[in-house]
């Protein structure tokens, strides 16, 4: 059975965020890390709230700098905490309900699966069916992949001044 918590906060061992209701209808999540599963009370937008705010930044402003940094108006990657390079894109909007964040650095690889799905198989081997198309995914995964390229070319730049 699967540990229980009220909370929880991003680290580099958390792979995914998995919407899921729970035998009240309260919107919770299961949390995917590398050697664990966790059952949460938080909804996996909460989570990511959260854990923005836990380091030092708000949710609301990554999701803006990220719009900025890479030109684009809607579901971006968000940048939880550059220094631990926690990097997380959703699956959908992140209001709706059904919204799967996932880790860029945990993927190995993506495969479709069925009609309009994909198969997200993670470093650890877990699989994770998504609701939308390889495609669809592999562009997320190239505007999480700009987002951290761009936001390290940064630093690397400003050190050479």
């Amino acid at each position: 059975m699967m540990e229980r918590m009220e909370e929880y906060i991003i680290m580099e061992e958390t792979a995914a965020l998995v919407p899921q209701y729970d035998e009240y209808g309260r919107l919770g999540t299961i949390v995917y890390e590398l050697y664990n599963t966790y059952e949460v009370e938080q909804s996996p937008k909460q989570i990511m709230e959260q854990s923005c705010r836990y380091y030092g930044s708000t949710y609301e402003g990554k999701v803006h700098a990220a719009k900025h940094i890479l030109g684009i108006r809607q579901m971006v990657p968000v940048s939880v905490c550059e220094a631990l390079r926690l990097y997380f894109f959703p699956t959908c909007s992140p209001d709706s309900d059904r919204c799967i964040w996932i880790a860029q650095s945990h993927i190995k690889t993506i495969q479709p699966y069925e009609k309009k799905k994909t198969k997200v198989i993670l470093k650890n081997k877990q699989e994770l069916i998504v609701d939308i198309q390889k495609g669809t995914l592999e562009g997320k995964m190239y505007k999480t992949a700009m987002l951290i390229f761009i936001l390290q070319q940064r630093i690397v730049n400003n050190y050479e001044k």
